[in-house]
């Protein structure tokens, strides 16, 4: 590869001349709907803000602490921060027996780990990696639990049978993650819902 005075870069075993400048052999590559002596202007940076080439990426400001974070919202999030409950998971069987946790709209991931919606740090037997997601569906009010396949380590279990594919839940359902069970229970439902 070759650069001409005026910048172009081609190919000197195509051309012994810039073909960009007008000299160009018969039979030999030239730029296609270009008459006459073709001179492209040189590629510039966009400028930014304030005279800046390419302004800094930030992070965008969590409202509520000041700190500089980017945050999902819950899509059910109400104005005055509220997400709504829509049901429960509660520990039956394991060391932290009567232990709760709330599932809310949309979809609730289950893992140990604070970036888990249903966050099981106490059971060190749970994947770290992620192991099931409970869906609440708001136009039929229903719960769905689904197994993240390929990411977590664990077997879940509901009802006794091992899960490989989306189920849908009901009351008093047992799901066995790690060393515990939990017994869900649905506060929005057929009967009632808001």
């Amino acid at each position: 590869m070759r650069q001409c005075p005026k910048g172009h870069i081609y190919d000197e075993k195509q051309s012994r001349e810039c073909p960009y400048c007008g000299n160009v052999e018969a039979g030999v590559f030239q730029p296609i709907g270009l008459g006459g002596q073709p001179d492209f202007p040189k590629t510039v940076p966009i400028a930014g803000g304030e005279g800046n080439v390419f302004p800094p990426t930030v992070p965008v400001e969590d409202g509520a602490s000041g700190s500089a974070m980017s945050v999902t919202v819950a899509l059910e999030e109400t104005e005055s921060g509220i997400n709504p409950v829509r049901g429960w998971l509660v520990v039956t069987e394991g060391e932290k027996k009567g232990l709760s946790f709330e599932i809310h709209g949309e979809q609730n991931s289950v893992g140990r780990g604070s970036r888990f919606d249903i966050n099981l740090s106490f059971d060190k037997a749970v994947s770290s990696e992620g192991n099931a997601v409970i869906a609440y569906d708001a136009k039929s009010s229903r719960f769905f639990l689904s197994p993240v396949l390929g990411k977590g380590k664990n077997n879940i279990y509901h009802n006794d049978a091992m899960l490989l594919m989306p189920v849908e839940l009901h009351d008093y359902d047992r799901i066995q993650i790690g060393a515990a069970t939990y017994v869900f229970r649905s506060f929005c439902n057929g009967d009632f819902t808001y």
